[in-house]
């Protein structure tokens, strides 16, 4: 029994330890503070840096195949990202599907989404995001800063979302 209560103790901080260096690494990523970067790979094994996208507005969107609400705030998402991508939207859909790829590329076929999706199956990025649901989205400036966050289903193309997203595209890149 006190082997077993020491081997808990022993686990549970070096959970905590491994935790505390992420969090001290990157400011909470919040309304108002910069995006953390990071990179993943797209569904053809490229590498991509959301730093890469600096001077564009960037919709940032964690989903799964099998979450219902995803499935009903993707053909928004596409809406808005075809209405806008020339005028500098990028829609980054970060998946944490942990199977196949072949499944995400038949949803994305069934949908007919054309936006850049990533990989993320061990979910790292969306725990620096600091998020445990899906979907999540972040909207981010051109500077880089989040300027929203959103837990659960929104609609992109609605007059609120429209207003946001426009916004931030008549802003001139500093």
């Amino acid at each position: 029994m006190r082997a077993r209560v020491l081997h808990l103790f022993l686990m549970t901080l070096l959970l905590r330890l491994s935790v505390v260096p992420v969090q001290a690494q990157h400011p909470a990523p919040e309304v108002g503070h910069a995006a953390p970067d990071f990179t993943l790979p797209d569904l053809n094994g490229r590498r991509v840096r959301l730093a890469e996208f600096k001077g564009k507005v960037v919709l940032l969107n964690f989903w799964a195949t099998w979450c219902p609400p995803c499935r009903l705030e993707m053909p928004t998402m596409e809406k808005v990202y075809r209405r806008y991508k020339t005028k500098g939207l990028v829609v980054l859909a970060v998946n944490v599907d942990a199977g196949p790829t072949s499944v995400i590329q038949s949803f994305l076929k069934e949908f007919d989404l054309t936006f850049q999706v990533l990989l993320d199956p061990q979910m790292e990025t969306l725990r620096l995001f600091r998020s445990f649901s899906l979907p999540t989205s972040v909207v981010i400036d051109r500077r880089g800063i989040i300027r929203l966050r959103e837990l659960g289903y929104r609609d992109w193309t609605d007059p609120e979302s429209t207003k946001l997203i426009t916004g931030l595209l008549d802003e001139k890149p500093s």
